[in-house]
Formats: structure tokens, sequence, C-alpha cells
């Protein structure tokens, strides 16, 4: 109860400015899905072959969010497979949960979240999002992620 109260007050605290603009979609048709980008994030880059993007967010956050033919792979595979890369390169996962269809993970890296999810999509497909902000805004971050893990959705397959 306590960190649903502290989550609530800190969104209360926030800067007014990146929630009064609306949530972005933001799609990728060859690969069927649909995401929902946050308020504050501004595009970066999209893939030269349009199969995903970049955002750049308040206070130094990134989200990437792209598609991936899996190529005959399991998606679960698929998924320990980008765990295991993002421990190599320094990441602490501190949470992982994974099923045929869907996975979420994250982690901690100097004073870094790395927050990560992947569904499958049209049963030969995933559509993946990591996003990455400081440690110290977790508590505001919390419904920004749990909002996106719901918008990432399979859509046109």
């Amino acid at each position: 109860m306590r960190r649903f109260l502290a989550a609530t007050i800190a969104v209360f605290l926030l800067p007014a400015e990146p929630f009064a603009q609306e949530w972005q979609p933001f799609g990728v048709e060859r690969f069927g899905f649909v995401f929902d980008v946050p308020p504050g994030f501004e595009l970066a880059q999209r893939s030269e072959n349009g199969d995903g993007a970049t955002f750049t967010g308040p206070d130094g956050a990134s989200l990437a969010v792209w598609g991936v033919e899996l190529g005959g792979r399991n998606f679960r595979t698929g998924i320990t497979n980008q765990m295991k890369e993002d421990e190599s390169e320094g990441w602490a996962i501190t949470y992982r949960r994974l099923t045929d269809e869907w996975a979420s993970y994250s982690g901690i890296k100097d004073q870094q979240i790395r927050y990560a999810r992947a569904i499958e999509v049209c049963k030969d497909r995933a559509a993946v999002f990591v996003m990455d902000y400081r440690r110290e805004e977790k508590i505001p971050y919390d419904p920004i992620v749990t909002r996106m893990v719901r918008s990432l959705k399979q859509e046109g397959c």
C-alpha cells in the first residue's frame, strides 16, 4: 500500500508539461504490432528499413522499439539470448518473466534501470521495446512502463 501511495504522490509531483502531451501511437505494419510512445518522448531515429525507432525522453531516458523475424527460432530462446547479451554488457537482471507468447525483464547498470518487454506477433515475429531511465526515476516511471506494456499489441497479421 505504501508503494502505491508513493507512486501516486510521485506522479502528481512530476512537472505537468510531459503529461500535458498525448501518448503517440507507433506501429510497424510489416511486423504486425502497435505501441504507445509516452508523452515527452521525441523521435530520435527511425531505422533505415522501417522496422523500429528510438526515442529520447526527459532527463536522458531512452526508448527503443522494433520488430524482428524469429527465423524459425523459438520466441523464448530469442528473448533469453537478448537477456544474456544485456548481462554481457553489464546489466544485472533483477526481474524476469518468460512465457511462450511474451516476456518482460528488468535490470540495473550503474544508476540506470532497463525495462524490456517482448511479445510474439504473427507466430513468426516478435515486437520488442526497451526503455532505459535513471534509477532515481523508478517510481514516476512505474505507471508509464505499465501503460507501455499494456499498449504493445499485435495488429494486422
